[in-house]
């Protein structure tokens, strides 16, 4: 439990605080005007900040009488601690090919079956939404398609670069120390704690974070977006018994991820298991880039190399496995018509160009290739085809 001491030693009770009127409403205009300031998702993988005191006093502002936040968590991380082995079925509003961070309002759900086996000495999990899956031993992180038989093997990353927020669910005993330590330092959240019977409510507000003056990825996931998050707490065991996250449309509550069952009885000795005919791409391999021009000038390079294939560009922004097995077959002998301004959006370092192509067919594909930099200083192509 040393992982936790500074967490506890933060959530112990030490007097009680009364939140008076203007207080609240103090608090209040800071995260409103929190929000207003606040400012990547690639194909592969799938703000303003509270001081200490402000973080400690959102955590009891907004409680019932009788119930301390500060005992409630401390108590909660103790017990999610001592969990192993859990199984749960998680629907999210999704596609199930799309990397683990992506989200989409309009979607229906898509289950992805999550297990996770917990040790003294390490962390296995596995997750599966039907056309992608992942899985991780706390070195290694293996994800692929099944139905492209391709895959990548990311080592030294973390669960979060490739799952978004589904990496804390692989952490139930680990959530709201996560949720305590994004109120501590980051994001204009307001945190409430209710009690229901036998049940411990947390729910959290939380501002888009990201830079929106172009919306193309507002809502496109859940970091990148303004969110209520609700956790629901067995007051006995402390043991997480369900959660979803719901995005704000307006003024509606949409939901967008919904735990619909969790066993903490699980067993299953092979959750890193890796299929058989599927070809795993290291992604340490990384193309060299293409240097020295604008975002747009390599928006154009690559994407007029469609016509005759020219391997000699493409192979420098894309890796040559993904290239052949995911784009070749559709945008070979593509005419480009079309390119736009770049523009950033959300939380991420990609860059945007709008581009039109004329497919084979004779069709037209209207998109925003994602480009990136390169330690070296070279663009990638990382998404938007």
């Amino acid at each position: 439990m040393d992982n936790y001491k500074e967490i506890r030693e933060l959530l112990k009770p030490r007097r009680d605080i009364t939140a008076s009127a203007e207080l609240r409403h103090n608090v209040r205009r800071a995260l409103d005007r929190g929000k207003k300031s606040l400012v990547s998702r690639t194909w592969l993988l799938g703000g303003i900040s509270l001081s200490s005191a402000v973080a400690a006093i959102l955590l009891i502002v907004f409680l019932p009488s009788g119930i301390s936040a500060k005992e409630v968590l401390s108590e909660a991380i103790e017990a999610f601690s001592h969990t192993e082995n859990i199984d749960m079925i998680v629907e999210i509003r999704t596609r199930p090919i799309e990397n683990f961070r992506y989200m989409d309002i309009n979607a229906d759900f898509v289950s992805h079956h999550i297990c996770i086996a917990k040790s003294d000495s390490a962390m296995q999990w596995r997750i599966d939404k039907g056309e992608r899956l992942a899985t991780g031993n706390g070195r290694d992180i293996h994800t692929w398609i099944p139905s492209l038989k391709l895959g990548f093997h990311l080592q030294d990353t973390d669960n979060e670069n490739v799952l978004g927020y589904l990496a804390n669910l692989l952490s139930p005993w680990e959530i709201l120390n996560s949720e305590f330590d994004n109120c501590v330092r980051n994001r204009g959240a307001e945190y409430h704690i209710n009690k229901t019977g036998t049940d411990i409510i947390l729910t959290v507000y939380a501002a888009a974070q990201g830079n929106f003056d172009n919306i193309y990825l507002l809502n496109s996931s859940i970091t990148e977006s303004e969110n209520v998050r609700r956790y629901v707490i067995d007051a006995d065991t402390k043991r997480l018994k369900s959660a979803t996250v719901s995005v704000m449309s307006g003024k509606r509550e949409i939901v967008v991820l919904k735990m619909t069952s969790i066993n903490y009885d699980y067993q299953d000795n092979a959750i890193c298991r890796l299929p058989d005919g599927v070809k795993f791409v290291e992604t340490e391999d990384q193309p060299a880039g293409l240097k020295g021009l604008s975002a747009e000038e390599a928006a154009s390079t690559v994407l007029s190399a469609f016509a005759d294939w020219n391997t000699t560009i493409l192979d420098k922004v894309i890796m040559h496995e993904v290239s052949d097995v995911a784009y070749k077959e559709q945008f070979r002998g593509s005419s480009l018509i079309s390119i736009g301004k770049s523009f950033t959006s959300g939380s991420g370092n990609s860059i945007f160009v709008p581009y039109t192509l004329e497919l084979r067919d004779g069709s037209l594909h209207r998109h925003n290739i994602a480009l990136q930099k390169t330690d070296s200083d070279g663009w990638i192509v990382v998404g938007g085809l």
